[in-house]
């Protein structure tokens, strides 16, 4: 996703007639962001904290990754935000590829609804979505879906502050 970004930056930056130079050392002064980072979790668990934010395509590339991982996943999904017309069908679109990749899906948020429709439409047991309106709700629900050795991925927009279910985890293990 860093590659696309630079290219759009360099792209606008050309047509603000910027000088190869200058653009060049601007990207030289970029620094990295970390996406993804793996944290210890409760019960022996890996939480995978992804939740800068969220688009369509980066909680695809997120579930894939989910996906070629070992043991029992659960996929904590929240509302992707500023998508325009395209919200419900990036939501679902993201219900299908869960369905397929996790073993336990927690929809949070009103537009995250439409993530676990879709998961549970295209034939995940309803004994494995689950929904919650907030994080706050989702918390203990969370909390009481975890076993051991579980791989926990966190994801949804920067809005939906989902940061909050990897604090409230992080804390059980202090």
């Amino acid at each position: 996703h860093s590659v696309h970004t630079a290219m759009r930056a360099t792209a606008v930056a050309l047509a603000e007639g910027m000088s190869w130079e200058a653009i060049i050392a601007g990207l030289t002064q970029m620094q990295p962001q970390l996406r993804l980072v793996a944290v210890p979790g409760p019960q022996d668990s890996l939480i995978i904290d992804d939740t800068y934010n969220s688009s369509p395509d980066s909680a695809l590339a997120a579930l894939n990754l989910l996906h070629d991982l070992d043991g029992r996943k659960l996929a904590v999904l929240g509302d992707m935000l500023e998508l325009g017309a395209v919200e419900e069908e990036s939501h679902r679109l993201v219900g299908r590829r869960v369905a397929d990749v996790a073993d336990v899906l927690l929809a949070v948020g009103q537009r995250g609804r439409w993530i676990a429709e879709e998961a549970l439409k295209v034939g995940m047991s309803p004994l494995r979505v689950h929904m919650a309106d907030d994080v706050e709700t989702a918390v203990p629900l969370l909390q009481s879906l975890i076993r051991p050795k579980d791989t926990i991925l966190i994801k949804g927009s920067l809005g939906m502050r989902m940061d909050r279910m990897v604090d409230a985890l992080s804390k059980e293990m202090t």
